[in-house]
């Protein structure tokens, strides 16, 4: 078992598609990190696999900050070192619905809080599209994989690529990692097990194919064609990596990572 790297940061995004926070730690389950994007808006048109009303149709939706308002409860469950400590996969307790509630500040500074209505009546009005509503889940609304890995090596091969400082926000990670390599290691790593802090294991799926996304600043929500352009055409189309996990844990920043395969 081989440490081939550290865990740069943590970030979840509490509602699709807006403004990620960065966390010292957090549990991970099966269904990815608890937290992560249990608030999305839905569409009540367009292609039904796909619902989503997300900054691909508004770019503007990433310049929202969603904020629990019980951060603390939000980031393990209460009894966590109890269920882990009967039996390995023990499923502990999470914390009740209203534990997570949300208020967002938009980029005006107005406050809202997203459960009274009030909220998504501001985007009805912003977007036009009276169609839209809120879907909230304790267990993650993701794409496709539970948990999103990039790495700062390939932060660093695309800023010198495009001549540009490419912001490594852009790719919505959950996982940013720093390699022991000066590489992307993570694409050598597609199919191999992981072990990251004292409990987490993970299996690294597939590379992340990538969309309109990653062309739009996370502070500004300008976009830029060019950087989905060269991922297309040097990387495949691809940057980052999606994982599943196998054994649920706490990471924390700075945790090592171990190849377990």
């Amino acid at each position: 078992m081989s440490t081939v790297g550290t865990i740069e940061s943590i970030w979840r995004y509490p509602v699709k598609s807006m403004k990620g926070e960065q966390l010292d730690e957090a549990f991970v389950a099966f269904a990815g990190l608890m937290g992560d994007r249990l608030y999305g808006v839905v569409k009540g048109h367009g292609n039904p696999g796909f619902p989503w009303h997300t900054g691909r149709e508004q770019a503007s939706l990433l310049r929202y900050q969603p904020r629990y308002k019980h951060h603390s409860a939000t980031l393990k469950p209460e009894h966590l070192a109890a269920a882990q400590g009967m039996a390995p996969g023990i499923n502990p307790l999470y914390p009740a619905a209203e534990q997570f509630a949300v208020e967002i500040a938009t980029p005006e500074g107005e406050l809202y809080n997203l459960e009274d209505g009030t909220f998504l009546e501001h985007l009805k009005t912003v977007t036009n599209d009276q169609s839209l509503s809120l879907k909230f889940t304790q267990r993650s609304q993701y794409d496709c994989r539970p948990l999103a890995l990039f790495s700062l090596q390939l932060g660093a091969i695309l800023t010198r690529e495009l001549e540009t400082t490419i912001d490594k926000r852009r790719f919505r990670a959950n996982l940013y990692v720093d390699w022991h390599e000066d590489k992307p290691y993570e694409i050598e790593l597609v199919g191999k097990r992981l072990k990251i802090g004292e409990t987490l294991e993970i299996n690294v799926l597939e590379r992340d194919p990538r969309c309109k996304m990653i062309t739009l600043d996370p502070d500004t929500a300008a976009a830029n064609s060019e950087i989905i352009k060269h991922v297309s055409q040097a990387h495949e189309g691809f940057a980052g990596v999606y994982g599943a996990v196998l054994v649920e844990g706490v990471v924390k920043a700075g945790d090592p990572i171990q190849l377990l395969d």
